[in-house]
């Protein structure tokens, strides 16, 4: 540690108080510095620092919180980091996985979340691996969820460091995302045996929206003649989604079939007419794949198939991103496919 500090400097460097928090705080900071600073900078950033310590006092166990319980300080972050996130926008299915995962850490660990280290998170880590045998992409989403919400108590002026910026993201095993084929689409069209259905199918398989946002539609959103919609996704955020001319074709005579005046999009089939929800989309699509014969089907697939074609077609995958409302690229980039599916299909494109 600060090996280019000799002499004088060095021990000079290390004299400071008998306060051991004092000495940790200081020599953190120096060895940090010492690959960027010569020696005359470093004893410089030192004597900058000592007149600091001559201010300000710093508690010997480095804590904000000093008499409050653990439970109650991390009980109390959490609340307003919920709340801070719920004016955002952000879905009550999310906030309810921060409030399980969050505290699921915190009591394992057994610390406030001030005085939790970047090594009690790996023993946690490493004890959900060993005993529970979870998957690296569940780890990852603990990383995560904790990453976010030491950011918001560190910009927030809550607490002063992040331990999760000692800690890489998870190498996670890349997962082939299951698409349609050519053949899965003729056989899932042909099995198609109402208008209502059909809108869902063509739709949901040329914009690459989120079974929620096509549930949230009204049929006055749509402008008919662009073929375009605004949809609100995760988080409330507003994008525009465009759909094809076959898509168009079937949402206009499934809503010329109707006689009801819901302002939904798509409604049940029979009166009262009610919104169609996500669970009753799920239900139809998995029923159409077994009556068609091509397995599992679930409403991702579409988007999945969505994504997979723009890249395969060599659409640029940050217009990609912004038409799914990816918020990071990496989710966007998990949809470019390296497997045998892949191979095959450039095969039948490039060869047959």
């Amino acid at each position: 540690m600060m090996e280019n500090l000799g002499g004088k400097y060095k021990s000079y460097l290390y004299d400071l108080h008998d306060n051991s928090a004092v000495n940790l705080f200081v020599n953190n900071i120096l060895s940090d510095m010492d690959s960027l600073l010569t020696s005359r900078q470093l004893t410089a950033l030192h004597d900058v620092l000592q007149n600091a310590i001559n201010t300000y006092s710093i508690s010997s166990d480095e804590r904000l919180y000093e008499d409050i319980d653990y439970k109650e300080l991390n009980e109390t972050l959490l609340n307003q980091f919920i709340e801070d996130k719920r004016l955002e926008g952000l879905s009550e299915k999310s906030l309810a996985q921060y409030q399980s995962l969050i505290p699921f850490v915190f009591n394992f660990i057994g610390k406030g979340a001030d005085s939790i280290t970047a090594d009690d998170i790996r023993l946690f880590f490493d004890w959900r691996v060993q005993e529970k045998n979870v998957s690296m992409a569940t780890l990852d989403n603990y990383r995560r969820y904790l990453n976010s919400f030491y950011n918001y108590c560190v910009a927030n002026g809550l607490l002063y460091k992040n331990p999760l910026l000692k800690i890489e993201r998870m190498k996670k095993q890349k997962k082939i995302k299951k698409v349609f084929s050519p053949e899965d689409l003729i056989y899932l069209r042909e099995s198609i045996d109402n208008l209502r259905d059909r809108a869902i199918f063509e739709l949901l398989l040329s914009s690459g929206m989120r079974v929620g946002e096509l549930c949230a539609l009204n049929h006055k959103d749509l402008n008919m003649k662009d073929c375009t919609v605004i949809v609100h996704g995760k988080g409330n955020k507003e994008r525009e989604v465009f759909f094809n001319e076959l898509a168009r074709i079937s949402i206009h005579r499934y809503l010329e079939s109707r006689h009801d005046d819901n302002p939904a999009l798509f409604v049940s089939f029979n009166a009262p007419f009610n919104r169609l929800g996500v669970s009753g989309v799920e239900g139809r699509i998995r029923d159409l794949g077994k009556k068609a014969g091509v397995g599992r089907v679930h409403p991702h697939m579409f988007r999945s198939s969505f994504a997979t074609s723009l890249i395969r077609k060599g659409v640029d995958i940050n217009q990609v991103k912004e038409l799914l409302g990816h918020v990071n690229i990496e989710t966007t980039q998990m949809y470019i496919v390296d497997d045998n599916d892949e191979i095959q299909y450039n095969h039948k494109r490039y060869v047959n």
